[in-house]
């Protein structure tokens, strides 16, 4: 069909808007221009061409600030400070002021923090790893017993570890018992009673003329003659519910010709006043109880009758015991009687275990 320039009146053709366009269409290009273009609205005949709706710079987040790189969640962008961490933030906590457990202001890495290898905050250690032997646990805290190593790591094994019972300062190694009887028990040997490790005191309930705590800090004494009854207290600051005795051996501190003696058949210590009756004895328990639990001549079958012998108990290990109620408190407590002298070295070696 050709375009004319002339529309015949009276024709059977009723053109409308639609019939318009065909028209426009099929004209020259400046008639197409004309109809279509400009007084239209469609596009300029590029097959690419989009309307500015769809074909701007876009908003990826649908927050209207024309960003194309936004997540498309409509939620809008998130930013440094929001709590959430995105794009390249080491952390984003909400505050970041940099403070101690927190994020540094621009997000680009943690604050002062447990693990970090420095000592800050409430730390009392910080060494930068998660184990247990070393005097520092994984959440910044010198354990003070090994009760406390096995609270924190209840797979914690048989071993030496570093603990601080008295104080964070004053750390040292010792074997920790994970095993028996649900394990936790820290064992206190000689060198830890008179090199300040822990605090002990050695007192006299009824005093012998020599006394005293050698250079192996073993305590000892001897009477002149007469009676005496002593007590030896070790204090525990982390407490124990419980004990046992390892290895332990006691040893006869009589001169000359004379002997100390032991006769379970005749005497056992149960109050920490009284160490002798038709002999001596040694025992064991808490300070803050009115006796022991446990002693030599409670254990023992045959009699003790020497001047220096050592005396191993006959169990081994003994225990483990209760004690009254919870302690800071360990006694060990000794006496003799009769006429010669005589006395004991009531821990001459061996270790006791406290839980």
């Amino acid at each position: 069909m050709e375009c004319s320039n002339t529309v015949k009146h009276g024709s059977r053709w009723r053109i409308a808007a639609v019939g318009l366009l065909a028209l426009a269409c099929a004209c020259n290009d400046d008639a197409g221009r004309e109809f279509g273009a400009e007084s239209l609205g469609t596009d300029n005949g590029d097959s690419g061409g989009e309307t500015e709706a769809t074909s701007g710079a876009g908003d990826g987040d649908g927050d209207g600030d024309g960003d194309p790189s936004g997540d498309g969640d409509g939620d809008g962008e998130g930013g440094c400070g929001d709590g959430v961490v995105g794009g390249e933030e080491a952390c984003d906590d909400g505050v970041n002021d940099g403070g101690y457990g927190g994020c540094l202001a621009d997000c680009s890495d943690f604050g002062p923090r447990c693990g970090d290898g420095r000592v800050n905050g409430p730390e009392q250690c910080d060494d930068a790893n998660s184990g247990t032997s070393d005097g520092c646990l994984g959440d910044c805290k010198i354990p003070r017993s090994c009760r406390e190593i096995l609270n924190y790591d209840p797979n914690a094994s048989d071993g030496v570890y570093i603990v601080a019972p008295k104080s964070p300062e004053l750390g040292f190694t010792t074997n920790c018992d994970m095993t028996t009887d649900g394990g936790g028990w820290t064992e206190i040997t000689l060198p830890h009673l008179c090199n300040g490790d822990l605090d002990t005191q050695i007192s006299a309930i009824e005093a012998a003329s020599v006394e005293g705590i050698d250079a192996m800090c073993r305590p000892y004494t001897r009477d002149g003659q007469g009676e005496h009854t002593y007590v030896f207290d070790l204090t525990f600051p982390p407490g124990f519910e419980s004990f046992y005795l390892s290895a332990h051996v006691m040893k006869a501190n009589a001169a000359g010709g004379d002997s100390s003696d032991i006769t379970p058949a005749g005497f056992v210590q149960t109050d920490w006043n009284l160490g002798y009756g038709q002999a001596g004895d040694v025992s064991f328990g808490s300070a803050d109880d009115a006796g022991p639990v446990v002693s030599y001549a409670a254990l023992l079958v045959d009699p003790v009758s020497c001047q220096s012998c050592e005396t191993a108990l006959p169990l081994d290990p003994a225990g483990p015991y209760l004690v009254g109620s919870a302690t800071t408190l360990f006694r060990v407590g000794w006496g003799e009687s009769g006429s010669q002298s005589e006395g004991w070295y009531p821990w001459w070696s061996g270790s006791v275990y406290l839980r």
